[in-house]
């Protein structure tokens, strides 16, 4: 019986390339046709008792296309962060391996909150200390996307994202900051039309010295106010 499969061709829509996309799929999910039809009766039956007309050319197909889109929205389960590599680095001790850090950001990132299924999604920006090992740019992007592309909550995401890293690199210190906008509070309940969650995020030596949390939060500040702008 056939299976489904994410369609390779959404990720190159998106602008990333094909190693993203094979580092991500290591754990593909598969659904069957027969139990795929069988979801969009149910995404059908749920969405005309909403309202939705689904005999017009626009709607027909909805049930369908809402679940590929909810399918390709959580395809980080497929990855594995066990598979980031780190490679050496020059620590030869002083300052560089105990002040030094790299950051990167802001890294855009879209999820969907677990308790109503709605997106909340913004910016990451991760630094750390290196001590034997640092990671290529692009696999800090990838380790978010992938926790981010699953039902989550933006502090479970941060935990995932910072115990993955420290766990790679074994470094002096790692710091997370994340920005997002949840619509689950701007689309119902109390219905805040500016509401940004922030949530920060230290190991090691961003534990023990606020000069370095202050540094850190300063470079993540400044690009944010400017992407803003």
């Amino acid at each position: 019986m056939a299976e489904r499969e994410l369609d390779p061709t959404v990720g190159a829509l998106r602008g990333e390339d094909v190693e993203d996309r094979d580092w991500e799929r290591v754990q593909p999910r598969r659904i069957s046709d027969a139990d795929w039809k069988r979801f969009e009766g149910y995404a059908a039956e749920i969405l005309r008792a909403m309202g939705m007309p689904l005999d017009t050319p626009g709607t027909a197909k909805t049930p369908g296309r809402f679940l590929s889109a909810l399918f390709d929205s959580t395809e980080g389960y497929e990855g594995d962060a066990k598979l980031v590599t780190a490679f050496p680095t020059e620590c030869r001790g002083g300052p560089d391996c105990e002040i030094s850090q790299v950051v990167e950001g802001p890294i855009p990132f879209y999820s969907l909150c677990e308790h109503h299924a709605f997106p909340f999604f913004g910016h990451a920006f991760i630094g750390y200390v290196a001590h034997e090992h640092i990671i290529g740019i692009s696999k800090l992007t990838r380790l978010v996307r992938m926790f981010a592309r699953r039902f989550t909550v933006q502090e479970r995401m941060g935990s995932e994202i910072t115990n993955a890293l420290s766990r790679i690199l074994q470094a002096h210190g790692v710091a997370l900051y994340l920005e997002a906008v949840h619509l689950c509070t701007q689309m119902r309940g109390v219905r805040e039309s500016e509401q940004t969650t922030r949530t920060t995020f230290w190991r090691g030596n961003y534990e023990a010295t606020p000069a370095l949390r202050e540094e850190f939060l300063a470079i993540a500040g400044a690009h944010t106010n400017g992407h803003r702008s």
